[in-house]
């Protein structure tokens, strides 16, 4: 991942995260806040994409009415949301608005979903999705990557903890790296530990509420 601090606005801090292990493009955030929560969306292994900044909604006729949401978060099922990030205390004052624009969106067949602080630093939520990041970023070879995913499939039934793995001659290092890039996954909570289960990423429906699981975010 790599990050850089432009000047486009600056009372606030831009930067950038270039997940190539996994997106053909960076996305741009503009608070450490929104970086945590690109970190934590990229590590849930049903998002194939995240665009920053999707479009705009205008909430009435004055410019002041205009609002853009900070990201869409696309799934492997072809299902999206988009997503607001907000630090939980400053959302009862933007309730009227965010309400707006949730009821426009969804009038559209969109999802929307207030992502705030108390979901995506959750027990250390983001900083176990950083952890992962960076396994993301090892370099490893195709015959390495396909020799771990054979043998979790034809010997392990598709399913087996970390450190089993590894007792079998299989380096932890890459295991992660297969976790991060979504080729395998673990279940929500993101413990990044040898006792974790890991399992073939396979296609499934319902990545919506899936994603709101892996923050732990309770829908209506």
């Amino acid at each position: 991942m790599t990050r850089k601090v432009v000047t486009r606005a600056p009372h606030r801090e831009v930067g950038i995260v270039n997940p190539a292990w996994l997106l053909d493009h960076e996305v741009e955030h503009e608070s450490h806040l929104e970086k945590c929560f690109i970190m934590v969306a990229l590590s849930c292994p049903v998002v194939v994409d995240i665009v920053h900044q999707p479009l705009e909604i205008w909430l009435g006729p004055n410019e002041t009415q205009k609002y853009t949401p900070d990201f869409q978060v696309t799934f492997r099922d072809g299902d999206s949301v988009i997503v607001e990030v907000k630090p939980d205390v400053f959302v009862q004052e933007h309730a009227e608005r965010l309400n707006a624009a949730e009821s426009q969106l969804r009038a559209g067949h969109q999802k929307f979903l207030v992502a705030t602080d108390k979901y995506i630093d959750a027990n250390g939520l983001s900083a176990r999705a950083m952890l992962l990041m960076r396994y993301g970023r090892l370099q490893f070879s195709d015959a390495e990557a396909l020799m771990c995913q054979q043998l979790l499939k034809d010997q392990c039934d598709g399913s087996a903890t970390v450190k089993a793995l590894v007792e079998q001659g299989v380096s932890e290092e890459l295991i992660w790296n297969l976790v991060a890039s979504h080729n395998f996954r673990i279940p929500a909570g993101l413990s990044i530990d040898p006792s974790e289960t890991v399992s073939i990423n396979q296609p499934q429906g319902g990545c919506h509420d899936y994603f709101c699981t892996w923050f732990g975010i309770t829908q209506g």
